[in-house]
């Protein structure tokens, strides 16, 4: 009998593992499945044989309150120079985000205030460190170097960048043919980060594969400053779960948040494209280049077991327990395969004889608008769970009894009549 796939032990019992002296092949071997572009491979073969720390700097700006599995994407590879034991240099850039990374951007962004940059910065630390062990990395925050510098020092960088090379970014372009203003501010960007490499010193920096040209920036600068240019390694930018082919991004509504629970993040695990559980399983777990014939097989061949292997293995690296991820997927399992649903399942609501389900639905505000949910009614997918059958429910349906609804693929309630 074939032996059975088990991708999620072994993932997970690996990203518990100390790399501490693994050799350098070994190490490309892991970190090369992770990476879309490096710049340049030599170069990073040479820095990780010189058998020293070396000085590792990753940044992200708290631009919003809350992140996504997408934005762990490079933190992941991240973590695996970290296990290594190299100095991780992790950037909290209050200070570039009251300017604003303009990559991608068709307008620019609208600065934000200390007190935002504050806020945002609240829930930030304690989704981050879910996934990277913060009391083990140099958390700085790049306003304590660029605040203190002197117009003169800013100058005479500013005076060794290229005005038309700077604009040649095909996001500025296309905003400057569509009218759209570029400030000087969003212009300077890439030279803050080139700034920021500068004061640590850095040897590689990590970020995905939209910071390119911010990356080619910090490069020169370093050279300008006659030090050794930074290896940088990007990762790709993930699809979201809709399956539309889009970047996940809250804008696109197709994300999974890192604050959401661990039901919900195996849940949606399950909801994307089959296409996309390759690149998932390559983003987010430690694999070696020498398993990727293997893996790809498994994902094209048996997709649905995939699936469930990826979100175990997900839920275990975040939870640190493959016990509590294998409960999630049981659940997953009697709910959706055995389709028994119990009352803890469900988000309790109260109702009135003969009350309309359009407004009690409406009233729980997990759809964002009137007509979002009138779609999910229009597209069949609100439904009476009446033992093993499932009746489709109009919007006008009245209720008449206690009893459980399901909406889409995740969402469950219990009616109660008061």
């Amino acid at each position: 009998m074939e032996k059975k796939i088990r991708f999620d032990k072994l993932f997970f019992s690996r990203h518990l593992e100390s790399w501490e002296g693994i050799s350098t092949d070994d190490f490309i071997g892991f970190i090369t499945p992770k990476c879309k572009e490096v710049i340049t491979i030599n170069n990073l073969e040479s820095l990780l044989s010189e058998d020293r720390k070396l000085q590792v700097k990753f940044g992200i700006d708290p631009t919003a309150s809350d992140i996504h599995i997408g934005h762990l994407v490079p933190m992941m590879l991240l973590n695996q120079f970290l296990r290594a034991g190299h100095r991780i240099d992790f950037i909290i850039g209050d200070f570039t985000a009251i300017v604003g990374d303009p990559t991608e951007r068709i307008i620019g962004r609208i600065p934000l205030t200390c007190e935002q940059i504050r806020i945002n910065m609240a829930t930030f630390h304690s989704q981050v460190e879910r996934f990277i062990d913060l009391t083990r990395v140099n958390v700085h925050f790049n306003s304590s170097w660029l605040n203190s510098m002197s117009l003169i020092d800013v100058f005479s960088i500013f005076q060794k960048i290229n005005l038309t090379e700077a604009v040649q970014r095909d996001d500025f372009r296309k905003r400057i043919a569509n009218s759209q203003a570029v400030s000087l501010a969003e212009v300077c960007y890439g030279v803050l980060m080139g700034i920021d490499s500068v004061h640590l010193l850095s040897d590689i920096e990590i970020g995905g594969i939209d910071q390119l040209l911010n990356f080619q920036q910090c490069r020169k600068i370093m050279k300008e400053k006659n030090l050794k240019e930074e290896v940088a390694l990007m990762t790709p930018l993930i699809e979201g779960t809709d399956g539309s082919g889009k970047k996940m991004s809250k804008s696109f509504g197709n994300t999974i948040p890192v604050s959401s629970s661990f039901e919900d993040k195996f849940g949606k695990m399950m909801s994307i494209p089959d296409r996309l559980i390759f690149q998932y399983f390559c983003s987010f777990a430690d694999v070696n280049r020498d398993e990727i014939e293997e893996l790809r097989n498994f994902t094209q061949l048996n997709p649905m077991e995939a699936k469930k292997q990826l979100a175990t293995t997900f839920v275990a690296i975040e939870a640190k327990s493959f016990s509590d991820a294998l409960f999630e997927r049981e659940q997953f399992e009697r709910k959706f395969s055995k389709k028994v649903i119990v009352d803890d399942d469900c988000l309790k609501l109260a109702a009135e004889l003969d009350q309309e389900i359009f407004g009690i639905l409406l009233a729980t505000g997990k759809f964002k608008t009137k007509s979002e949910l009138r779609r999910l009614f229009e597209q069949n997918s609100v439904r009476l769970l009446s033992g093993n059958n499932q009746v489709v429910l109009k919007s006008d349906y009245l209720i008449k009894e206690s009893c459980k609804v399901r909406i889409g693929k995740l969402h469950f309630f219990m009616i109660n009549i008061s």
